[in-house]
């Protein structure tokens, strides 16, 4: 193929926005429509014919922008619809890091800005069970970086600062996206001999990765262009103050004037009513006016950016544990999916993935006889070790009871329970008392063992019973209409949802209580 070549920037431009609106085989050759349908999972498809066929600029691994003489890079990128808006499907690979060259660079010349200072990005509309080449292209837009918010550039700055800092300690290979805000160093292709390459400062070989803008600052950008959103409410609105200072510094130091006082306290402070009963609400509230902001944390314009968290914790100390569970609310997998589970690799699973981006912000109060006192916040991420030991481990489990099937167990009641059953249903997935980091328990209190949607998962493997009861013993007594005539089926048990263990959750934070 001979490549074009480009009089200027806005030429290019001019041609991407002529691609909107038009499904993506109409941009390119038969040949590339056959490599598509010879290898349709392939995920770099669709980047790659566009490039190819629509710019007419080969695909290449090259350190320079792919149109070197205009500094230009192409990047296709994947969308979702929603009812209100847009969000990114994916991050935003940027380039492959060199962990031997990298470390010895300044954040001006940092690789990715060298390749992807200016982008041409086309953002096409992913839709589920729809083919590649059926897919439309949405919008075409020039993403200069340089030209991105300064604040964001700072907390970029910021986040390749993280990365350095973890190849120069000799710890690539613990480099994970929870680290960072916007800036990740993602993983590349699967955890095999030939993805691993290299570090400087150790002999231990790491995980090729690559720069990215992480998954959340891609859906910021995608709303901003695609929907014309209103600016969201800001927690830093001074910008010097990440001139001088680590965004995470920012905002620890506007909790920690308020360490130390009773919730009653910040209630009457921030003018905050909290109930006698049924109290989940009020912690938050105060956590937030304590930023002195009018909306929820995790709506500001930094923490939607980042992907961050907010979890509020209550110690009960003499315990030594959290007073609630935390759950771990992935946004694309609502509930554990058993089907998906048995067709996972660990590397490739969605808890991990999870647990690799997300980053919290722990607000952490402490129970202390009738009193509830503020000890301040911490911004965590489950650490590589734990991952890769605990938490993969419970995975596993979890893994091979799907596959081989989960045990579920009837005992009988005296009294009903919360939902008026004179019984209850055990099962044998990983639980509090055998895992140290997560386990499962269900994520709804109305336990359901038939093809209910809204209830019970559907089971990849026929479920074991034990002492399970005769239809006529479980039918009697039961109101009429409450229940199907089939309760108690094989293939279905109650949605069930990852939790952070509560001891687990407590080791994370226990420096605060000292």
């Amino acid at each position: 193929m001979n490549e074009k070549i480009w009089k200027s920037v806005e030429e290019v431009h001019e041609h991407a926005k002529k691609a909107v609106n038009r499904k993506i085989k109409s941009l390119i050759t038969d040949e590339s429509l056959k490599k598509y349908y010879n290898k349709p999972k392939n995920k770099g498809w669709i980047g790659n014919a566009i490039e190819q066929d629509w710019f007419k600029v080969e695909n290449n691994n090259r350190p320079e922008a792919d149109i070197p003489y205009l500094g230009l890079e192409i990047k296709v990128t994947p969308i979702k619809k929603s009812r209100k808006s847009w969000s990114a499907k994916e991050r935003l690979v940027l380039n492959i890091i060199d962990f031997n060259d990298e470390y010895k660079r300044e954040f001006s010349n940092a690789s990715f800005k060298v390749k992807s200072d200016l982008i041409e990005l086309l953002y096409y509309e992913y839709k589920n069970d729809v083919e590649s080449p059926e897919l439309k292209i949405k919008a075409a837009n020039l993403l200069n970086l340089n030209e991105l918010p300064e604040e964001d550039l700072l907390i970029i700055e910021q986040d390749w600062n993280v990365i350095i800092d973890k190849i120069k300690e000799g710890k690539a290979e613990e480099l994970s996206d929870s680290l960072t805000k916007y800036l990740g160093a993602t993983t590349k292709g699967s955890k095999t001999l030939k993805n691993l390459t290299t570090q400087p400062f150790s002999d231990t070989k790491a995980h090729r990765r690559a720069f990215t803008l992480k998954g959340a600052y891609m859906s910021e950008l995608a709303k901003k262009y695609m929907s014309n959103e209103e600016e969201k409410e800001k927690i830093i609105n001074n910008i010097d103050e990440l001139k001088e200072e680590s965004f995470e510094d920012i905002i620890i130091k506007k909790f920690d004037p308020y360490i130390g006082k009773t919730k009653n306290e910040l209630a009457k402070c921030f003018n905050v009513h909290i109930p006698k009963k049924n109290d989940k609400a009020s912690s938050s509230i105060i956590a937030r006016k304590m930023l002195n902001l009018k909306g929820d944390i995790e709506k500001t314009e930094e923490f939607r950016k980042a992907g961050i968290s907010v979890k509020i914790v209550t110690i009960d100390s003499k315990n030594k544990k959290t007073t609630e569970g935390i759950k771990i609310i992935n946004p694309d997998e609502k509930h554990i999916e058993p089907f998906t589970i048995i067709n996972q690799k660990w590397n490739d699973s969605s808890l991990k993935e999870y647990l690799s981006t997300i980053r919290f912000l722990l607000v952490v109060f402490e129970k202390n006889g009738k009193e509830i006192i503020f000890r301040g916040v911490k911004f965590w991420n489950v650490n590589y070790n734990d991952l890769e030991t605990k938490i993969r481990g419970t995975w596993e489990e979890t893994q091979k009871i799907f596959k081989s099937g989960v045990k579920l167990t009837y005992k009988s009641e005296k009294k009903p329970t919360q939902t008026g059953k004179l019984y209850k249903i055990y099962n044998n997935l990983p639980g509090t008392g055998s895992t140290e980091a997560i386990h499962i328990r269900p994520s709804s209190e109305f336990g359901c063992y038939y093809g209910n949607e809204s209830l019970a998962m559907e089971l990849p493997v026929q479920s074991k019973w034990e002492n399970k009861p005769k239809e006529a013993e479980w039918q009697e007594g039961r109101k009429p209409l409450s229940i199907p005539d089939n309760e108690l089926t094989d293939w279905y048990m109650t949605k069930q949802s990852w939790w952070f263990n509560r001891e687990y959750i407590y080791k994370q934070v226990k420096e605060l209580l000292e």
